[in-house]
């Protein structure tokens, strides 16, 4: 499921882009690009449907895949004596953990890797 979610984030995007540079000429059209949005975006279903499958395939082989989790914001006001459980399986986990790591990866690396603003960095000042 992991790889799943390496597939689904960075290899996806990435075909799509390399693709997409392979069919643009020198002159720019929209063909390219619109192709690329429709095909991360059928690449992802189908990312997303391989997944959901491997889900439930591992619940079949290994049982419940379920964990309970007391989330804080469900409860609700005056409701604190409430159990409510909200089940997380497997790829739950995995997913926000993937997502996770990439916002982490995306400020790291405009914060520390690369601080200039877009547009900005080894520009020559008008003097």
């Amino acid at each position: 499921m992991v790889l799943g979610s390496i597939a689904l984030w960075i290899a996806n995007p990435a075909f799509w882009l390399w693709v997409t540079s392979r069919l643009q000429g020198t002159q720019a059209k929209m063909g390219p690009y619109v192709l690329m949005l429709v095909g991360i975006i059928a690449t992802a279903i189908a990312c997303a449907k391989g997944l959901g499958a491997l889900d439930r395939r591992y619940t079949r082989i290994k049982g419940t895949n379920v964990i309970h989790v007391h989330l804080p914001w469900i409860r609700g006001l005056g409701g604190e004596h409430e159990k409510l459980l909200r089940p997380v399986t497997v790829l739950d986990v995995v997913m926000v953990l993937s997502v996770l790591v990439a916002v982490i990866a995306l400020a790291t690396w405009f914060v520390i890797v690369n601080p200039s603003p877009v547009g900005l960095e080894g520009s020559p000042s008008k003097d």
